[in-house]
């Protein structure tokens, strides 16, 4: 049996959605669902706020836990992911329906890039704000709101954010940071310049590894895994596959935690 006691729930980040022709964590899931994993995508807003965000993943995981008929689920979440899951689970009473939270290169820490994006003059944020929440709306977000994530992922935020959001006993929590490599594709080398610049450590292209950190750190995924390609934004199915394998040895060891 490769599956675990509890589903899984895979919770995306910012400006990812579950589309049909593009979906979140594409290759990933089908590979797990081919070992006889037991889960789920998770489609809340890609540029809501933490609060609505985690309003929504509450009302998925109660709809999973009724279609299981189970009491928990296990969640993995990518980057922004991470902040809604555990605002979801301190802040709207789901400590007793998570079993695990395990977060791949989520920013606990704060995001300089986001510092960086809100230096910017006002009128030009509003704009590109206004234009981004219009398409995403476009896209399925019931409540865009790019301009408070930004606010929200700050170094700053953050911190106040782990002072009023604090890991819940019931719930076994757990991290990895990944770092993309300085110099491959065209491509993933600007985005990785342009974040290591922003953060002053090493990143995968997006969450500086320091950020990453939170509950029991379990290390690097390593430098293949950038913010990217562990979602499935690009990559072969091939790839994709082996993507997936990393994600079946994290649910392996929840498996053999009894989760």
């Amino acid at each position: 049996m490769e599956s675990t006691k509890y589903p899984v729930l895979l919770v995306h980040g910012m400006m990812i959605k579950d589309f049909s022709l593009w979906p979140a964590f594409r290759g990933i899931t089908d590979f797990l669902r081919k070992q006889n994993v037991t889960v789920y995508v998770s489609n809340q807003d890609g540029v809501g706020s933490v609060e609505t965000n985690a309003a929504q993943l509450k009302q998925e995981i109660e709809e999973i836990l009724e279609k299981e008929n189970c009491n928990k689920v296990n969640i993995i979440a990518h980057s922004k992911g991470g902040v809604d899951s555990r605002y979801m689970i301190s802040r709207l009473d789901m400590a007793d329906r998570v079993a695990s939270l395990t977060t791949l290169s989520t920013p606990h820490h704060g995001s300089g890039l986001s510092a960086r994006l809100l230096e910017m003059p006002a009128s030009w944020a509003k704009t590109i704000a206004f234009f981004t929440d219009t398409f995403y709306k476009i896209l399925g977000d019931k409540q865009p709101n790019i301009l408070l994530l930004g606010q929200e992922l700050t170094g700053d935020a953050m911190e106040r954010f782990n002072e009023a959001v604090p890991n819940m006993p019931a719930v076994y929590y757990q991290s990895y940071s990944s770092t993309a490599p300085g110099k491959k594709a065209f491509l993933r080398y600007i985005p990785y310049r342009i974040s290591r610049y922003c953060e002053q450590d090493d990143t995968d292209g997006m969450v500086a590894v320091k950020s990453s950190q939170w509950g029991n750190y379990r290390g690097s995924m390593g430098t293949e895994l950038d913010h990217f390609k562990m979602v499935g934004v690009y990559g072969t199915k091939k790839k994709l596959a082996g993507v997936g394998l990393f994600y079946l040895h994290i649910i392996h060891e929840l498996r053999d935690m009894g989760f």
